[in-house]
C-alpha cells in the first residue's frame, strides 16, 4: 500500500524532530519513537490550519511554517501544546524550556510580517538534494509574492552551510548555556 503525502510528511518531521540538538536534552526518556510521532502529529495538524505544509514534488523533503501575520493561535492550539509537550518533554524542563523558547523568540526581528519557518526535514535513505531546491523555490516564491523575508533559526552546522549556500544570512547568534550550543538565525528577504 502507497503511503499519503501526510504519511511521508509526519514520518519526514518524526525524523527532523530526532536530529534536533535542541530537543534532545529535554526530551522524556523511553518511547522515543512514539513521543516523536506526538510531536510531529501536533506540528502537521498546526501548521496545516495555517497553510504551512509542503512536500517537494520528489516526495523526499518537506517543511512546516507559518506567515507572522495567519499565525494566530487559538486557546485549543494552546491546549493541544500542552498535552503535547506533556506527553514528550521531561516535566522539570518545563519552565528552562518555555523561558528558553521565548528568548529565542525574541530575537526575531520586529517585523510586521514575515515567513517562519519552524521544521525542515529531509528523507534520510535519499541523497538526492531535488527535494531541498523544490523547497527553496516554494520558498522564494511564496516570499516574492507576500513581499516579506524568510526566517529561520538552526543550531546544526550543516544546515547553516546549507541555508548560506541558497542565499540566507546570518542577522543574529548567541551560545545557549542551557543546552550547550550555539543558536543562528537567518533570514532571506525576497526578490
Amino acid at each position: 500500500m502507497e503511503k499519503s503525502d501526510k504519511q511521508i510528511i509526519l514520518e519526514i518531521m518524526a525524523g527532523a524532530f530526532r536530529e534536533s540538538d535542541r530537543l534532545r536534552p529535554i526530551m522524556r526518556k523511553g518511547k522515543t519513537e512514539e513521543r516523536l510521532k506526538i510531536m510531529a502529529a501536533y506540528a502537521y495538524e498546526l501548521a496545516v490550519k495555517f497553510n504551512g505544509v509542503y512536500l517537494s514534488e520528489d516526495k523526499t523533503t518537506a517543511i512546516v511554517y507559518w506567515q507572522k501575520s495567519k499565525y494566530n493561535r487559538s486557546v485549543i492550539d494552546h491546549l493541544k501544546y500542552a498535552v503535547m509537550f506533556l506527553r514528550t518533554i521531561k516535566i522539570h524542563k518545563l519552565f528552562e524550556t518555555a523561558k528558553r523558547e521565548k528568548y529565542v523568540e525574541s530575537r526575531r526581528p520586529d517585523l510586521n510580517d514575515y515567513i517562519y519557518v519552524w521544521l525542515l526535514g529531509k528523507d534520510p535513505d535519499t541523497n538526492s538534494i531535488r527535494g531541498l531546491a523544490d523547497i527553496r523555490d516554494h520558498l522564494n516564491e511564496l516570499s516574492s509574492r507576500e513581499g516579506i523575508p524568510v526566517l529561520i533559526e538552526t543550531t546544526v552546522v550543516k544546515l547553516l552551510k546549507l541555508y548560506q549556500y541558497v542565499g540566507f544570512e546570518i542577522y543574529d547568534e548567541f551560545f545557549d548555556e542551557t543546552i550547550d550550543m550555539k543558536v543562528y538565525y537567518l533570514r532571506k528577504d525576497p526578490k
